[in-house]
C-alpha cells in the first residue's frame, strides 16, 4: 500500500512511548529551526504510518504540554533579558510612559510584534486545523514546505542585495526597529498557520529585510515566539487537568521534557549558527522534505 492509501485510511493506534518522547524532541527542534513544526508532525506522521487519533482529548492534552515546554525553554535562555523586559512593563506603568528607554522601547516593539498574530491566530486557527485533522491535505503540506524554503531563498537573497548595494541602513539590533516594522515581522508568523510555513522561518526573513543582522533576527523572532507559543498553550491549559488527560500522563511528562530539552538546546545552537550563516540549509532541507513527499504521494 503507498503512502496515499495510508494517509487515508482511517485506522487508528494508542500512542506509544517512543512515538511520544519523538513527538516531544521533533516539537522542540522543529519549533524553533525554520522548517515547521506543525508540517513536520503531519508530515511524518504519514511518512512512518502512523494514526494515533489527534483529534481526542487526550492528545490534545499532550500537544498542550509539548507548547508549554518549547514556551519554558525559550523562557529560560532569555531569561535575563525577559526580566528587563518584564521590569520595563512595571516601568512603564510607574512613569505613565511607554518608551521612556532603550529596554522600555524593546518590551513595546514585542507587544506591536505580537497583536496581529495573537488576533489572527485567535479567529482563523480552528478553520486553519483543518490542515492538522484531514490527512487528504498532506500534498498541501508538502507544498507548503516547499514554499517555506523558497521564501528562506527569497530572503537571503534579498538581504544579499541589500548589503551589496547599501540600499538600505542595516539596523544591527532589534531596538532600532519602528513599531510600524515591529508589527510588520511579527505579523510574518500568521503564515506559520498554513501547516509547513516555519513561525521562526518567517519572522527571521522579515527580520532580516528589516535591516536586521541574521543574529538579531533570530533574537526577536524567539523573544515573539515565546508569548504566541506560550499563550496557545495556556488558553488551552484546562485541558491537561481533565480526567481524559490522567490516562496519557505517562507519556506526556517525558515527551513535555524531551520538547523542552531539545527546544534549549535547538535555541543555543541556532543563536551561534545565524552569528555566521545564512538561512540557505533550512531553504534546502525545506524544499526536499517537500519535494520527496510529493513524490511518495503520486508513486
Amino acid at each position: 500500500m503507498h503512502l496515499a492509501q495510508h494517509v487515508t485510511g482511517h485506522v487508528t493506534q494508542h500512542l506509544s512511548m517512543f512515538q511520544a518522547i519523538f513527538l516531544g524532541a521533533l516539537q522542540g527542534v522543529s519549533e524553533l529551526f525554520p522548517i515547521s513544526s506543525l508540517g513536520h508532525i503531519i508530515v511524518i506522521k504519514a511518512l512512518l504510518h502512523w494514526h494515533f487519533n489527534t483529534n481526542n482529548r487526550n492528545f490534545l492534552s499532550f500537544v498542550v504540554a509539548l507548547h508549554l515546554a518549547t514556551a519554558a525553554a525559550l523562557v529560560c535562555y532569555f531569561w535575563k533579558q525577559w526580566w528587563l523586559v518584564i521590569r520595563a512593563y512595571l516601568g512603564s506603568l510607574r512613569r505613565g510612559k511607554f518608551v521612556y528607554d532603550e529596554q522600555s522601547k524593546f518590551a513595546w516593539l514585542l507587544v506591536a510584534g505580537t497583536i496581529i498574530v495573537g488576533l489572527v491566530g485567535l479567529i482563523f486557527e480552528k478553520k486553519f486545523k483543518l490542515f492538522f485533522d484531514n490527512p487528504a491535505y498532506l500534498w498541501m503540506v508538502a507544498l507548503f514546505l516547499i514554499i517555506n524554503g523558497g521564501v528562506m531563498f527569497l530572503g537571503d537573497y534579498l538581504k544579499k542585495r541589500a548589503i551589496r548595494q547599501a540600499a538600505t541602513r542595516q539596523k544591527k539590533r532589534a531596538e532600532d526597529l519602528s513599531f510600524p516594522a515591529a508589527a510588520v515581522v511579527g505579523g510574518f508568523q500568521t503564515f506559520a498557520l498554513f501547516p509547513g510555513i516555519s513561525r521562526s522561518g518567517v519572522a527571521i526573513v522579515g527580520g532580516i529585510l528589516a535591516g536586521l543582522s541574521y543574529e538579531e533576527a533570530c533574537r526577536f523572532a524567539f523573544m515573539l515566539a515565546t508569548p504566541v507559543i506560550g499563550a496557545a498553550g495556556l488558553l488551552k491549559a484546562p485541558a491537561l487537568f481533565e480526567p481524559e488527560a490522567q490516562s496519557i500522563l505517562r507519556l506526556t511528562i517525558p515527551a513535555a521534557l524531551a520538547a523542552g530539552v531539545t527546544a534549549y538546546l535547538s535555541t543555543a545552537f541556532l543563536m551561534k549558527y545565524f552569528q555566521t550563516r545564512r538561512l540557505a540549509p533550512f531553504a534546502v532541507y525545506c524544499v526536499l522534505l517537500g519535494a520527496l513527499t510529493l513524490v511518495m504521494l503520486h508513486h
